[in-house]
C-alpha cells in the first residue's frame, strides 16, 4: 500500500481545519489552541498552532495524509519537517479577504523555495456574498503561475473537498510523479 501525503496551507481562517474535518475519515487531530492576538479573536475563537491531520483511504492500494499547516506567520518553521515526502500543495485562501488571497503569492513562494511540488490554489466561502471580483483575485494572484490551477470552493462542503483533492492528484499525473 502506497501512502502519500498532500499538504493544505492558506491564511489565518481559510478553512484548512475545517477541510480536512470534511474528508478524513478518523478523527482529524488537531491542535487547536485559544487565539492570542486580539484582533484575531475577534474572528475567532481557537487557532491551529502545529499541524492538523487527517487520512483518506483512495482504494487498497491508496492512502492519502492530509496535513494542514498553521496560517500564522510565526508557526512557518513546521513547512520543512511538514514537506518531508509530500507530494502535492493545496493552498486555500479566504474569498472574502483580500489579504487572505493576496497572501496565496506568499505561501507559493515560501513553499515553492522549500520544495517544488504541484500546486492548486482553492479559493474558499464561495457561498458567502462578500466575494471578491474575479478580476481583483486575478490581480491580487498575479505573482502565482498561471501554470498552477485556481478553483472555487466551500471547504464545508465534502464534495467540494474531494473535488480539491482529486484535482491536486490529477496535477501529479500531469506532473508524471504518482
Amino acid at each position: 500500500m502506497a501512502v502519500f501525503k498532500i499538504i493544505i496551507t492558506g491564511s489565518f481562517n481559510a478553512g484548512k481545519t475545517e477541510f480536512i474535518k470534511q474528508i478524513s475519515e478518523i478523527a482529524p487531530i488537531t491542535t487547536d489552541k485559544p487565539v492570542s492576538e486580539k484582533e484575531m479573536r475577534d474572528i475567532k475563537a481557537l487557532t491551529t498552532v502545529a499541524m492538523d491531520f487527517g487520512r483518506l483511504t483512495i482504494d487498497n492500494d491508496l492512502v492519502l495524509h492530509i496535513y494542514a499547516t498553521p496560517g500564522q506567520e510565526r508557526f512557518n518553521f513546521i513547512y520543512p519537517i511538514l514537506l518531508k515526502n509530500a507530494i502535492a500543495l493545496i493552498i486555500l485562501g479566504d474569498i472574502t479577504d483580500r489579504e487572505s488571497i493576496k497572501e496565496i503569492n506568499k505561501y507559493y513562494h515560501d513553499f515553492y523555495k522549500l520544495k517544488k511540488l504541484p500546486a492548486v490554489v482553492a479559493l474558499t466561502k464561495i457561498d458567502k456574498p462578500e466575494k471578491l471580483s474575479d478580476d481583483e483575485i486575478n490581480s491580487l494572484l498575479s505573482e502565482v503561475p498561471n501554470s498552477v490551477p485556481i478553483i472555487k470552493i466551500n471547504a464545508t462542503d465534502k464534495e467540494d473537498v474531494k473535488k480539491t483533492l482529486l484535482f491536486a492528484l490529477e496535477q501529479l499525473e500531469e506532473e508524471q510523479i504518482v
